[in-house]
């Protein structure tokens, strides 16, 4: 992606693109201060690169998905993100500041590729027809990414694809979801028909015609279309494009990226753009901040390695909760007794001093990881992304990748799709077994070495669909929209939200209850454990965000969601 990083640059430092505070300049009225843009093929890849800006949905250094995760049930924020953790909370209103920047970001987006779109036409004539529409492919695709956001969180949202010439033919009502979603079928499917399977090394990170299937898959099974989203996701698989990587947990690592199960991801190069995610979710002993940490939640959503869930496992030890569990735990998350950065990880309130790690030499060490006050509240931290490599010194200025798309979701995808059309036969347990054989790093044939799935029983396979996401997806930015569309979320993200144990795990009698939508329960032993926060979910409103105030006070086509 060199030459996107080349031009990014250029776009930074030139200003190329004039900006608006208000959105509604933003869509779709942003546009290169000069007229005769886009009139030749250097001035096309300018700006088909700057349309690519916009994936950089950032808050705080860190990849907005990422930031998303951690206001579910899966994890914590610590202190205010932009407004999301007040939105955790339940306490957020339309002015949230969250809110506001996502549909700003994402409509700034779309007003990038509709402005090239509409007027790349003046270069029609001195550019090669195949360089032409492959700006008009990446440019659809990019458009349907954003689109892809409005909809899952805001719902109906204003949908266009033209620039209006004034302010008020700008002002235009919410398209209903479905609608929008008919739209993006069509540029993703006009998308792929052009984009190349994969680029040459220059280009590399551009959209390709898997990531417009995969994400034409993905907006699919939001939106409950699950024919197109099965035979969508179907067609990336017997692409032969993509493979799952063989090692789970070096595949969110330097060892991992572009891998063969990448399909499309955020770039990051210093000097342009980087990463604050291993500060953010760093341990404190490594120089790292603590603030988007995973609950106790998702740690006791891990099944046994037999299979089954910590509540039926005759292999689950509350005194020894980390053995005997699903690969994923320790691939996903730095847990106490764990070694990260050359420390163990310890966060028992007695730990005042742990074990270091120089040259392989083991040395005692004040551990900051119980001592400094804003140390994870959990009492525990993320894995995924958080490169050793980088700590401490790359700490703020990460180059690993964040991952938007990647094959293992299109399996997931495929599998719940033909679950939800009553379509269950050996392929979609295939896709399953996948998945889960890859955790254990085995063949999907080895069955003996993996729990595999061998019920076709509709229920049951849609609960195992449901925890595979959970586990398979964590900190990646699906949580919420998984919760939504399920009708879920009134069911795992009210209520105190739990970190690790107070004291010993001994103290701990037994597995709390994994109830139907796979949440854990603790009852009266809850007070044994951290009450980080208290979470409130309405499902009257909180099923979608709120239209930003600022946009129904300049838009008075515009109507509220329900409840705000």
């Amino acid at each position: 992606m060199k030459t996107i990083y080349k031009t990014l640059t250029a776009l930074i430092v030139a200003g190329v693109f004039t900006s608006c505070e208000n959105a509604l300049d933003k869509l779709p009225l942003n546009a290169p201060s000069d007229q005769n843009f886009f009139s030749n093929q250097a001035e096309l890849e300018l700006a088909i690169n700057g349309a690519y800006r916009d994936l950089y949905w950032m808050t705080a250094g860190s990849p907005y998905p990422m930031v998303l995760d951690n206001t579910t049930d899966l994890g914590y924020l610590r202190t205010d993100f932009s407004g999301m953790q007040v939105f955790s909370q339940g306490a957020h209103t339309p002015e949230t500041s969250g809110f506001t920047e996502t549909w700003d970001r994402m409509y700034s987006g779309i007003g990038r590729c509709n402005n090239l779109l509409v007027n790349m036409e003046r270069a029609k004539e001195v550019v090669g027809e195949d360089f032409y529409r492959r700006i008009q492919a990446e440019a659809s695709f990019l458009r349907a990414w954003y689109y892809f956001w409005l909809i899952s969180l805001y719902g109906d949202v204003p949908y266009t694809t033209v620039i209006p010439e004034t302010i008020e033919a700008g002002k235009i009502p919410r398209t209903p979801k479905q609608q929008v979603v008919d739209s993006l079928f069509s540029d993703l499917d006009f998308a792929a028909g052009i984009l190349p399977e994969k680029w040459g090394q220059d280009d590399d990170g551009r959209a390709t015609k898997g990531a417009a299937l995969a994400l034409k898959a993905r907006i699919a099974l939001i939106s409950q279309r699950y024919e197109v989203a099965a035979q969508t996701a179907k067609e990336v698989m017997e692409s032969g494009a993509y493979e799952l990587y063989p090692d789970y947990g070096a595949l969110f690592t330097y060892a991992g990226k572009r891998s063969v199960e990448v399909i499309f991801d955020m770039p990051f190069l210093i000097g342009v753009q980087t990463s604050f995610a291993p500060r953010e979710q760093g341990p404190r002993n490594g120089q790292g901040w603590c603030r988007l940490v995973p609950s106790q939640f998702i740690i006791d959503s891990y099944e046994c390695v037999d299979g089954l869930p910590i509540d039926e496992s005759p292999l689950y030890d509350p005194a020894r909760p980390f053995e005997n569990r699903d690969p994923r735990l320790d691939a996903s998350l730095i847990r106490p007794q764990s070694v990260f950065a050359g420390y163990v990880y310890e966060t028992h309130p007695d730990s005042l001093v742990t074990t270091r790690y120089v040259d392989g030499v083991a040395t005692r060490a004040a551990n900051q990881d119980v001592t400094n006050p804003f140390a994870s509240f959990t009492g525990y931290l993320w894995r995924k992304y958080t490169s050793e490599a980088d700590i401490p010194v790359n700490i703020t200025n990460s180059e690993l990748n964040f991952i938007f798309m990647r094959y293992a979701e299109v399996l997931l995808t495929y599998a719940e799709a033909k679950i939800e059309l009553g379509e269950i036969d050996a392929s979609v347990l295939e896709a399953i077994n996948r998945v889960r054989a890859r955790a254990y790093g085995v063949d999907v044939s080895a069955v003996s070495d993996y729990p595999a799935i061998t019920s076709t029983d509709p229920a049951a396979l849609r609960e195992v669909i449901r925890r595979e996401r959970k586990i398979e997806l964590a900190d990646e930015g699906f949580r919420l929209l998984d919760i939504r569309r399920w009708k879920i979320a009134e069911h795992v993200m009210p209520g105190t939200f739990r970190g690790r144990p107070r004291g010993d795990w001994s103290t701990i009698p037994a597995a709390p209850e994994i109830n139907e939508h796979g949440h854990p329960v603790y009852g009266t032993a809850g007070d044994l454990y951290r009450s980080v926060d208290q979470r409130i979910f309405k499902p009257a409103r909180d099923y979608l965000w709120p239209i930003p105030q600022k946009d129904m006070d300049v838009n008075d086509q515009l109507e509220q969601n329900s409840g705000y």
